[in-house]
């Protein structure tokens, strides 16, 4: 390196730790107000005689929501800091015409901009372990875990601020910036939330929330962090997300030697990406208006008024962050054009080609169908055994599987859009074939023209069996039952007796076999009392006395018990 370039290339860092050295500082003071401060307010208000030690899992459970605002804000100020000199005009033409290179220029830039946030971190985590060691506190948390915490948190603020980087390249200006650099981070998450909420509307069926239960959530990188406290990040993520750093360093170098000079104070530095940007903007806030009066109105006027009214709004404001002018009405042609390819699109999808909706399987390959309300149950059946009343199950016998079936092809031939205000039932149909494969479908559906069958389905004897704890073979032996006042949750009979109790859940078992199958969807009982049944494990359930329990009433009467119940 000449004599000149290495001035120039000491004269950037001494200019870079005079302007944005602050961040450096502003970032060590916030990780220490988040960590080590709790840390010794802890040990201020400790006392042995009360053990008031903090129940802290972990670094992150000490300020959780703090820590994430920190690993998510600051390194996207840096990234602006490093990169702000292309933003201006007069700074770009300076700088650019110093004696060194574009790649030398901007990867001493990444350097010490990554060292404003690595050097903090590490000096936050010597000092939380020397006040982990150096106070006499029987702390729960150790140098393990201030040692885990260095390195996610060194390896999350790594990508999102090489994201900023490579963002701050593609544009302009330092607001716009800022803006699309956190719209980068939540960009995976957003657009497919967007889609897959949109999709109901266009294929009747598409069980949203089955695509959105998952780990959509963990590729937004701040949400992804807040979480770490309860699933610690694996070698094999840390190791994609410093690929992924490195591949956004990359880039940022090699746009960085295509960008226009004069691109300082544009929008966008790139005017390919201009046209992107517009129609990404349109069809995003499409989706947006489509999903908002999807939810709101449940009418295709509307929802059709929602994706006109937002995507032209979107395209218009696009139009004018890229042109830096309210004056952009004479672009109309080019939103004519995005509604074009937009109405081909959704018709495409809604006249559903590969017969997505009208798709029900043959009786012949099903093993076992879902019936229920919820997806999450679909995806771990285990949660249904821990119900007292289970509205989603697994059914298997002929009858039911027949049962199920039918009401789906039903839906399918009807195709009801039930209104927002109307007496409706969400319904999420499932198949395991015997092949293997799986099919869901989720529903929502009037109750009154399908009452048929639901009454066909929950009706039966293997539904109430799943639906009620009480009527499982699987459920601990009761030693007390206590009759509670609806009223004032008083206890008004205790049975502690075995035969008694024996005799009694004989009794209630017949009344939940005969409960009508209009009170279970609607839940429209009579409540004269709450029965808590304790198990010999220690858990306990409550089961309603409701104008139903016709054998618990008797067998009360016998016994002389429902006057008492009945006093007020």
């Amino acid at each position: 390196m000449s004599a000149k370039r290495l001035s120039a290339n000491r004269a950037m860092w001494t200019q870079n730790v005079r302007q944005i050295g602050w961040i450096a500082i502003i970032h060590l003071l916030l990780w220490l107000a988040a960590i080590v401060l709790p840390i010794g307010l802890s040990y201020s208000q400790y006392d042995p005689k009360v053990g008031n030690v903090p129940p802290w899992k972990d670094v992150y459970d000490i300020s959780n929501g703090f820590e994430t605002l920190i690993a998510w804000l600051v390194p996207i100020l840096a990234a602006a800091g490093v990169v702000r000199y292309m933003h201006e005009k007069r700074s770009a033409d300076f700088i650019h015409s110093l004696p060194i290179r574009r790649t030398e220029l901007l990867a001493g830039q990444m350097f010490i901009g990554w060292l404003f946030l690595a050097v903090p971190l590490v000096l936050t985590a010597l000092v939380a372990i020397g006040c982990l060691y150096g106070l006499d506190l029987p702390w729960p948390i150790g140098a393990g875990d201030v040692g885990r915490w260095l390195g996610e948190t060194l390896v999350v603020e790594t990508v999102i601020f090489a994201l900023g980087v490579m963002v701050g390249v593609l544009v302009g200006q330092s607001i716009v910036h800022i803006v699309l650099t956190n719209i980068a981070l939540f960009f995976p998450t957003g657009i497919m939330v967007l889609l897959f909420s949109n999709l109901p509307l266009w294929l009747y069926g598409f069980p949203d929330g089955y695509y959105l239960s998952g780990n959509l959530m963990d590729w937004a990188l701040p949400i992804r962090y807040a979480m770490l406290t309860d699933q610690a990040m694996s070698a094999g993520e840390a190791g994609l997300l410093l690929l992924l750093s490195l591949l956004f360093f990359s880039l940022s170098i090699w746009l960085y030697e295509r960008r226009p000079t004069e691109a300082a104070g544009q929008a966008l530095a790139f005017s390919v990406l201009r046209p992107l940007f517009v129609y990404g903007v349109a069809f995003c806030m499409c989706l947006t208006g489509g999903f908002y009066f999807g939810q709101v109105q449940r009418q295709w006027g509307w929802i059709i008024f929602g994706y006109v009214a937002f995507s032209l709004i979107g395209y218009a404001v696009a139009q004018m962050v890229v042109m830096k002018t309210w004056r952009v009405f004479h672009k109309w042609k080019g939103y004519i054009a995005f509604a074009a390819v937009m109405s081909v699109l959704f018709l495409t999808v809604r006249l559903d080609p590969v017969g997505y909706v009208r798709h029900v399987p043959n009786l012949s390959d099903i093993e076992k169908v879902y019936f229920g309300q919820s997806v999450m149950n679909w995806q771990n059946p285990n949660l249904m055994e821990r119900e007292f009343e289970a509205f989603d199950q697994f059914l298997r016998t002929k009858d039911n599987i027949k049962a199920v079936r039918a009401l789906h092809a039903q839906l399918v031939h009807d195709q009801p859009l039930p209104s927002r205000f109307g007496n409706v039932r969400p319904i999420v149909i499932g198949y395991v074939l015997k092949d293997g494969t799986r099919l869901l479908r989720r529903y929502e559906v009037p109750i009154e023209p399908y009452m048929p069958y639901f009454q066909r389905i929950m009706g039966s004897n293997e539904y109430k069996q799943q639906y009620y704890l009480l009527l499982r073979p699987s459920y601990s032996p009761i030693r007390q039952v206590t009759i509670r006042n609806v009223e004032t949750g008083r206890p008004v009979v205790v049975l502690a007796d075995p035969k008694e109790i024996e005799s009694f859940v004989q009794a209630l078992k017949q009344d939940l076999w005969n409960e009508p199958v209009e009170d279970i969807i609607r839940g429209g009982r009579t409540w004269q009392g709450d029965i808590e049944l304790l198990q010999s494990d220690g858990d306990s359930f409550t089961v309603p006395l409701s104008s139903h329990s016709t054998h618990v009433r008797e067998w009360l009467q016998q016994r002389h018990h429902w006057e008492q119940i009945q006093k007020r």
